[in-house]
């Protein structure tokens, strides 16, 4: 059993509030990751098994390029999101747990699908759908478990096992606290292959749902609260 770690900021506060307000402005398209997504997928950009190039993935979190200018040149925004994953892998490769920008907990009357959980897991899904055969290539059917979390809670995919996991908001809030040690199976996965994951098991039933994420899933559209 791991020892509970005290988590670690990838990014801090001050620099996530400089691309909140970039991401919020008139220069970025309307449907681009909002700053909860952003940090999903740079997160699962710092964990995928091969490098992105940042020509591919940068369209993707603004849904085109952005109007950068001399107050936020691409320069300064590519080296806060490059420091983002490098500090991540870090964090990860030590087996520490990452600090993440959201309650760990879904409220009664919160809607999943407006949730700031939500939209982290749609934001990492979506970085991982860049590279998807390549996540579930070698190691398909425990990529299949332990992303089952991320795929059920980021309402992406149609699929009546994912919403049938994530009506039951003690399951969901289960999967939410468990998101920190899933990144580092995750991470130690791919490039630590001693380490062996412990997936996700729904409470009364089997594992994970086996098989690819498929491309079913949807980009979650715009701009969300902080």
């Amino acid at each position: 059993m791991k020892e509970e770690s005290i988590p670690v900021s990838v990014i801090s506060e001050e620099i996530l509030d400089q691309i909140y307000d970039f991401l919020e402005s008139d220069q970025v398209d309307p449907e681009a990751l909002d700053i909860i997504g952003l940090h999903g997928f740079m997160v699962a950009l710092a964990i995928c098994p091969d490098p992105v190039p940042t020509g591919e993935w940068l369209p993707v979190v603004f849904n085109g390029m952005p109007k950068f200018d001399d107050e936020l040149p691409e320069e300064q925004m590519l080296d806060w999101l490059e420091a983002m994953q490098e500090a991540t892998r870090t964090v990860l490769y030590r087996g520490q747990t990452i600090e993440l920008p959201f309650e760990a907990e879904l409220e009664e009357d919160e809607q999943l699908e407006d949730s700031e959980i939500s939209a982290w897991c749609a934001g990492f899904m979506e970085a991982v759908m860049l590279r998807e055969e390549i996540w579930f290539g070698e190691h398909e059917q425990d990529v299949a478990e332990l992303l089952l979390p991320f795929m059920a809670i980021s309402c992406l995919f149609p699929d009546e096992e994912l919403d049938d996991i994530v009506s039951d908001l003690d399951i969901t809030n289960r999967m939410v606290v468990q998101i920190p040690e899933l990144l580092v199976d995750l991470y130690l996965l791919f490039h630590a292959p001693a380490e062996k994951p412990a997936p996700f098991k729904k409470p009364g039933g089997h594992g994970g749902k086996g098989g690819k994420s498929g491309k079913g899933g949807g980009r979650r559209g715009g701009k969300q609260r902080r």
